[in-house]
């Protein structure tokens, strides 16, 4: 289908929206905390009764520093897979927006159908809060650093979930096509 005969819907360009950027912030560092709750019983669930206590050296600040910015990339190579096993034939493109301090994945010009956008968007968090609890129910990572790596990086997905939100409820009605940017989200009447 040719994007110039389809009409264009809704066109945000995430990096000049200051207003929407800030509040996407300010949600994701709230989010925390329930996120921190949602993983601490899935702890308790998996691991029985779970004891989280001691310090944190700066060794292991570091560490975590470093697995938190190791899950930030392999969060963009999640999308990444996902818009190439959809459209195989476009091209992906990865890069950080330094002004933002915003990594992305995107598949410019591609199109993709509200179920695939949606797996697209979600598969990280789904894919990486599952890793992290796994590793954590076989002893690989232990309870500390699972509840800060899993509820931040979940925190973090804020602007996936801000896609969901709209792919579902704000234009969850009708058939669309969405197209992912360097800078936001296109969506287009199908």
């Amino acid at each position: 289908m040719n994007k110039q005969s389809m009409k264009q819907l809704y066109n945000i360009n995430i990096l000049k929206d200051k207003k929407l950027v800030l509040m996407l912030n300010v949600v994701a560092v709230l989010c925390v905390i329930p996120f921190w709750y949602v993983f601490t019983s899935l702890a308790v669930f998996v691991m029985g009764d779970m004891k989280v206590s001691g310090t944190i050296e700066f060794i292991g600040i570091l560490a975590l520093l470093f697995f938190y910015f190791l899950l930030l990339f392999l969060h963009e190579g999640i999308h990444g897979l996902f818009f190439k096993l959809f459209c195989p034939e476009n091209p992906v493109k990865y890069g950080i927006k330094w002004k933002n301090m915003m990594a992305y994945a995107t598949s410019p010009g591609s199109l993709y159908s509200r179920g695939k956008m949606l797996i697209i968007g979600l598969a990280p968090f789904v894919l990486i809060s599952l890793s992290l609890t796994l590793a954590l129910a076989v002893g690989w990572i232990n309870p500390a650093a699972y509840l800060i790596l899993a509820s931040f990086h979940a925190a973090g997905c804020v602007g996936d979930f801000y896609y969901t939100y709209l792919l579902l409820i704000k234009f969850g009605k009708g058939n669309i096509l969405v197209e992912d940017t360097e800078d936001g989200l296109i969506i287009y009447q199908a």
